[in-house]
């Protein structure tokens, strides 16, 4: 098989991936990792002041593991040596036989999270997750509490710019 078609077809399996967090608290069609990366990836787009290429391609494979992996959240009792233990070696699976250099790059950027571009990704995703609690909420009111995920979102957010959508989406959220 084509390595790019390996890689794709190994991408694609993230849009079988329900995001674990929604599927522990029963939120019903829980949105896929690749819904999450997709929109973490429009974030990163609709920011400026650092390389938004770069974001956005790392906002792409952020998750990439999670095709082989799956979501591994904070209740699964994995630390986090772990996680990326086993992330890294899912990577090297997805990418066998390719001149991956710069997705793998891309990667290890983030897990280091040491660049601009590597912390707007961060914060991209959990202004993603706010979003999304914030659209579940919406749609099934309380029937469902999401409290834990609009805490666990506030502390990673460290761009200004979007902790200030953050709070504009919890002034949205009050009303």
């Amino acid at each position: 098989m084509d390595d790019v078609i390996g890689f794709l077809l190994n991408a694609g399996k993230l849009k079988r991936v329900k995001r674990a967090g929604w599927v522990l608290r029963n939120v019903p069609d829980a949105e896929s990792v690749a819904e999450h990366s997709f929109r973490t990836a429009l974030i990163c787009m609709m920011l400026g002041g650092v390389n938004r290429e770069r974001c956005i391609k790392i906002a792409l494979i952020h998750d990439l593991a999670e095709a082989l992996v799956g979501d591994i959240t904070p209740v699964d009792g994995v630390t986090k040596e772990e996680k990326h233990s086993r992330e890294a070696d899912a990577f090297d699976e997805i990418l066998k036989s390719m001149d991956t250099n710069e997705i793998r790059a891309l990667w290890n950027e983030y897990e280091e999270n040491k660049t601009e571009e590597a912390e707007l990704v961060h914060s991209s995703d959990k202004l993603e997750l706010a979003l999304q609690a914030y659209e579940y909420e919406k749609e099934y009111g309380n029937k469902i509490n999401l409290e834990e995920f609009w805490r666990g979102a506030e502390p990673g957010i460290k761009n200004g710019r979007i902790m200030e959508l953050f709070q504009e989406l919890k002034r949205m959220r009050r009303e």
